[in-house]
C-alpha cells in the first residue's frame, strides 16, 4: 500500500464522516422514523408470541438495556473507524456487532426473541453505520444466526468462547467470498478482516460473559448457565440438606425428575424446574425430623404435639425457607416457588386429627388455622411443582404400583387441588394438566418399576 492508497481511503473516510453526521435534522429524523418502525414491529410481534414479556417491565427494561447496549457498542465502533488515523482503522469492513446482542438475548430471552431483535438490529444498524451495507448486513445476519443456533443448548459460562469460536468461523467463508468478488484470492487486506472478524469476537465473548452475571443480578433473571451453578452439589444450602435432612434431600430430586419430565411436555422451562425443586423444601433444616421422610423410625414427635401444634411447625417450612432464601441470596423466582409449592391448600392429616379430637363435627375447627397462607402458583413451573412434590410423597404410602393405581391417585391429588382454585393464577390450560399427569404416571412407572423377584436358592 503507497501513501497514495492511504490519502484515497482517508478522503472517503472523510466523505463518510460528513454523509453520517449525527447531529444534522435529516439523520436524526431518519433514525428516528426507523425507531418508530422497529419499536412499532416489535410491540405486534411480542402482543402475538410473547405476550408475557409485554406484561412485564422488568423484562421490557432488560431487552431495551440490551438493543441500548448494542446500539452504543456499534456507534463506538463506527466512532473508532472514522476517526483514528491507524492504518488498522482503514481496514474494517466487516464489524460483527449483532452477534452481541444475539447472545444475550437468546440466552436472557430464547431463540425466537433473538432472531427478531437480531434480524432488525442487522438491517437498522447496516442501514445507518458507516459501513458498505450490504457487507455489514450479510456478515451481521449470519454471525447473528449461527450464534443463536449454538447457543441455544449453552449450560456453562466458558462454552460462549466455543460459540464466537463457530461464528467467527461461519464468517470466514463471508469474507473469503467477497475478496473473490473483488477479483483478489490473497491480500493484506483480506487478512486484517479476518483478524478483525476474530478481534470482535473475542471482544464480544469476553463482554457477554462479564454482563451476563450483572443482568443476572440487576434484572433477577435466572439464565440455563446460573441454573447449572445452582446444581451444583457443594452449594452449601444443598449439602446442608444432603446432611441434616437426607431424607428430604431424596425427596427433592424425586420431585425435581417429576416435574422436569412434565415441564418438558408442556414447553414450560423444564431445567428450572429441577433445579428450583432441590431449593423448594430448604425451610424443613430449622426441624427436620419434624418431616415423615425424615423420621427413621423410634418415636413420632408429633405423637407430642396437638394437631395445631404440628400444622403450625409443617407450615412454617414455607415461611422459613423463604427467609433462609433471602439469607442465602437466592434467586427471586426460587423464593417464588418456595412460597407458592403449597398455594392455600390444607394440611388435611392434622386437619382430621383435629376434627376427630372435637368429636367429629368440623364447625368445631377453624379450617384456616390449617391452611397454608399462600400464595397460589403463578407460573406453570410453580404449579407443576407443587403437583410433583404432593404425588411424590403420595405415592410413597402405596403399597402396590401399577398403571391404574398410579393414575387415581394423581388425578385425585390433581382434582382435590382444582377444586380448591390452586391453579386459578397459572395460566395452567385442561389440556397442560392432562399431559402433565400423564407424564407423571409414566415417571412414576419408571422409577417404581417391579423388579424379579428371584427364588431363593435354598
Amino acid at each position: 500500500m503507497t501513501l497514495r492508497h492511504v490519502a484515497m481511503m482517508r478522503a472517503m473516510k472523510d466523505a463518510l464522516k460528513k454523509a453520517h453526521a449525527l447531529w444534522e435534522p435529516l439523520p436524526i429524523l431518519g433514525s428516528f422514523l426507523l425507531a418508530l418502525l422497529f419499536t412499532s414491529v416489535s410491540i405486534i410481534f411480542f402482543y402475538v408470541k410473547h405476550p408475557d414479556l409485554l406484561r412485564s417491565a422488568q423484562k421490557l427494561t432488560l431487552l431495551a438495556t440490551v438493543i441500548f447496549l448494542t446500539l452504543v457498542l456499534a456507534k463506538a465502533t463506527e466512532f473508532f473507524v472514522l476517526n483514528q488515523e491507524t492504518k488498522f482503522a482503514e481496514f474494517i469492513s466487516y464489524p460483527l456487532l449483532v452477534p452481541f446482542a444475539s447472545l444475550l438475548l437468546c440466552v436472557l430471552f430464547g431463540t425466537s426473541v433473538a432472531f427478531f431483535i437480531s434480524a432488525f438490529l442487522s438491517i437498522i444498524l447496516g442501514v445507518t453505520l458507516a459501513f458498505d451495507h450490504d457487507r455489514f448486513l450479510v456478515i451481521n445476519l449470519i454471525g447473528a444466526l449461527v450464534a443463536i443456533i449454538c447457543s441455544r443448548k449453552m449450560h456453562k459460562r466458558k462454552e460462549i468462547f466455543a460459540v464466537c469460536g463457530k461464528v467467527w468461523l461461519a464468517t470466514i467463508p463471508v469474507i473469503f467470498a467477497y475478496s473473490l468478488l473483488q477479483n483478489r484470492i490473497w491480500s493484506l487486506n483480506l487478512a486484517i478482516n479476518l483478524s478483525s472478524s476474530l478481534a470482535f469476537m473475542i471482544v464480544t465473548a469476553i463482554l457477554v460473559i462479564g454482563i451476563l452475571p450483572l443482568f443476572e443480578s440487576l434484572f433477577d433473571v435466572m439464565t440455563d448457565m446460573g441454573l447449572m451453578e445452582y446444581m451444583d452439589p457443594n452449594n452449601e444450602l444443598l449439602r446442608r440438606l444432603s446432611v441434616e435432612a437426607p431424607g428430604t434431600y431424596q425427596h427433592s430430586l424425586v420431585v425435581g425428575n417429576l416435574a422436569e419430565t412434565a415441564a418438558r411436555t408442556i414447553g414450560a422451562n423444564d431445567l428450572f424446574c429441577r433445579v428450583s425443586t432441590l431449593y423448594h423444601d430448604i425451610g424443613k433444616l430449622f426441624n427436620p425430623h419434624y418431616f415423615t421422610e425424615n423420621q427413621l423410625g423410634g418415636l413420632n414427635i408429633h405423637h407430642l404435639l396437638t394437631p395445631l401444634e404440628s400444622t403450625q411447625v409443617v407450615i412454617s417450612h414455607v415461611k422459613e425457607g423463604e427467609g433462609l432464601a433471602r439469607k442465602y441470596h437466592l434467586p427471586g423466582s426460587f423464593i417464588d416457588i418456595i412460597r407458592e409449592h403449597h398455594g392455600t391448600t390444607l394440611v388435611y392429616y392434622f386437619y382430621c386429627k383435629q376434627v376427630e379430637q372435637m368429636g367429629g363435627d368440623p364447625s368445631k375447627v377453624d379450617e384456616s388455622q390449617f391452611r397454608y397462607p399462600g400464595p397460589k402458583p403463578k407460573s406453570k413451573e410453580s404449579a407443576i411443582l407443587m403437583i410433583a412434590d404432593s404425588v411424590e410423597a403420595a405415592s410413597r404410602s402405596l403399597t402396590e404400583i401399577h398403571e391404574t393405581m398410579i393414575e387415581d391417585l394423581i388425578d385425585r391429588l390433581v382434582k382435590e387441588k382444582a377444586d380448591e382454585g390452586q391453579f386459578d393464577e397459572c395460566r395452567l390450560t385442561f389440556d397442560e394438566l392432562g399431559r402433565v399427569k400423564k407424564s407423571m404416571v409414566q415417571t412414576l412407572l419408571v422409577a417404581h418399576h417391579l423388579r424379579v423377584k428371584y427364588p431363593d436358592k435354598h
